[in-house]
Order: C-alpha cells, then sequence, then structure tokens
C-alpha cells in the first residue's frame, strides 16, 4: 500500500483531497491485485486511477492559470510525462497480466512519482498561491 503522509498535504484543500483520493484509488488497485482479483476489475480499477489522474492534473493546471503560476509549462510537462509512462504501464499490465514483477514496478513508478511530485512541484504552487495572498 502506498501511505498518504500529512506531510503531504500542501495547503489547498482541493487540490489536497484529490491527492488523497490518487492514493486512495491507488491502494484499491493494489488490494485487488493482492486480493488476486479477477483480472477484468483490476484492469478497471487502474484504468480509474489513469483517468483520475488526468482529471486531477486539468484542475491542478486549471488553478495555475488562474493564479498565473509561472511555473504551469514545466509543470504541465511532468503531468505529460507522468500520463504517458502510466499510459504504457497499463499496456504492460494489460498484456503482461498482474504478476508481482509488473505490480512491483507500477507501485514504484506511481508511489514515487506522487510523493516526489506533490512534496516539490505541487507544494511550489501553493507556496506562490500563499505568496500571492500576502502581497
Amino acid at each position: 500500500m502506498v501511505q498518504w503522509q500529512d506531510s503531504l498535504s500542501i495547503g489547498v484543500l482541493e487540490i489536497d483531497i484529490q491527492h488523497k483520493l490518487l492514493f486512495d484509488k491507488f491502494n484499491a488497485f493494489l488490494a485487488a491485485c493482492d486480493a488476486e482479483a479477477e483480472n477484468d476489475a483490476i484492469f478497471r480499477l487502474f484504468w480509474f486511477v489513469e483517468a483520475y489522474a488526468v482529471t486531477h492534473f486539468g484542475q491542478e493546471e486549471k488553478l495555475m492559470q488562474e493564479v498565473r503560476y509561472p511555473g504551469i509549462e514545466m509543470h504541465r510537462q511532468r503531468h505529460q510525462e507522468f500520463t504517458s509512462e502510466v499510459a504504457r504501464l497499463k499496456e504492460v499490465l494489460k498484456n503482461e497480466g498482474p504478476s508481482p514483477t509488473v505490480i512491483s514496478t507500477m507501485t514504484d513508478f506511481v508511489s514515487g512519482w506522487l510523493v516526489d511530485h506533490i512534496s516539490t512541484m505541487d507544494r511550489a504552487i501553493a507556496n506562490y498561491v500563499a505568496s500571492c495572498a500576502g502581497a
């Protein structure tokens, strides 16, 4: 399981809630894999994680546009890189099934990326929003 940590909260309520939901949905996917659920159920859970990430990224990018965040293009590029890698992993999952190796690779990538991205890039957005509010 990928544990949400309060230290990942960036202080923008809507974004924090969405981040927690991403963790919850990815954990539901992992739980289905651990329970050896049918492949269709596992695939649907991962597809949901992928679709929800895209929706979440759209919300973040909308916020960045609204506040005229100067790092929006680099941030958007990171979102696109994540989306591309998740699409690649989805194909691996579809072709090879939810083997321990595939699930481990997916878990390492998704959890590592989310923790790093939230704690650095998303926190920078929150800091920018806070500095604009205080100006």
